[in-house]
């Protein structure tokens, strides 16, 4: 186990609460990375690890946000597969138009994740896909009182994956962009917002997965991933409780307000370095 100081773990501590409290809000939380690793120095040696390990605690606690949810889903989806329950069907298909939604974003996240991380990280394209993100908010907020559709279809399912491929980059909101397709094709908001985060649970295990083959463990600081962790956990569960309060309350515009505040100010950050 590698040993560093206080200060290193307190980085770690701050990094994994970032990334905890604004995965699940639709400020893009890879956007806020990449500021503050750039304006307040919060940078750390082993970063694809440690995005492993935080990505998986937000993962967690999207789960058990949603595990009434879920268990509800997956019961019906294996009782109309195997018992051919034809009153769970609705079940059978949801989880079907997950599948179809997380294609478009798996397959272009293999190709162009190396791209966007070796050349669109950077301060300027967060400031521009932020300022994206709030018109796309201000869009959701207007619209979403014209739009009261129940049922996500097999087309908004494929239209929401084709919206998250956009997501991909660092600054636009991937649960915003996801979401702003669906409330136009007249879903209600809360459905939209929660098809989006079933949307992001195959993806995430997947990355998980995938970044666990290649972790190398002698760089490993153990100490520093455990306390961001669950700090990841912590931030992402009671931030999704407050999301969602916001939400009812019809107050998502100024998430849209303050994406559009923070792309401005990075604009002149940058204009004065």
């Amino acid at each position: 186990m590698l040993t560093r100081s206080f200060t290193e773990w307190i980085k770690y501590i701050l990094l994994g609460l970032i990334q905890g409290v604004t995965e699940p809000l639709p400020i893009s939380s890879s956007g806020h990375v990449i500021i503050f690793r750039n304006i307040f120095g919060l940078s750390i040696p082993d970063e694809i690890n440690f995005n492993i390990w935080v990505n998986f605690g937000s993962f967690l606690a999207i789960v058990f946000f949603y595990r009434l949810f879920l268990k509800d889903i997956i019961t019906g989806f294996c009782l109309y597969l195997f018992k051919h329950d034809l009153t769970r069907k609705k079940d059978f298909q949801y989880a079907m138009f997950v599948v179809v939604a997380t294609i478009p974003a798996a397959i272009m996240g293999f190709f162009l994740k190396p791209t966007i991380d070796a050349h669109l990280s950077t301060l300027l394209t967060v400031a521009i896909c932020e300022i994206i993100t709030g018109l796309l908010l201000l869009f959701i907020s207007y619209f979403s009182k014209r739009a009261d559709k129940d049922d996500v279809t097999l087309l908004d399912s494929v239209f929401m994956g084709l919206a998250q491929v956009i997501g991909l980059l660092p600054g636009i909101s991937r649960s915003g962009a996801t979401t702003s397709i669906a409330v136009a094709n007249k879903v209600d908001l809360t459905k939209a917002l929660r098809f989006s985060f079933m949307m992001y649970l195959p993806i995430s295990l997947a990355s998980m997965i995938l970044g666990m083959i290649d972790m190398n463990m002698t760089t490993t600081y153990w100490t520093g991933y455990i306390g961001a962790f669950f700090m990841s956990i912590l931030g992402t569960y009671f931030a999704l409780k407050l999301f969602f309060h916001l939400v009812k309350k019809d107050n998502l515009k100024y998430f849209g307000v303050y994406c559009l505040t923070i792309g401005i100010l990075v604009l002149i950050y940058l204009g004065g370095h």
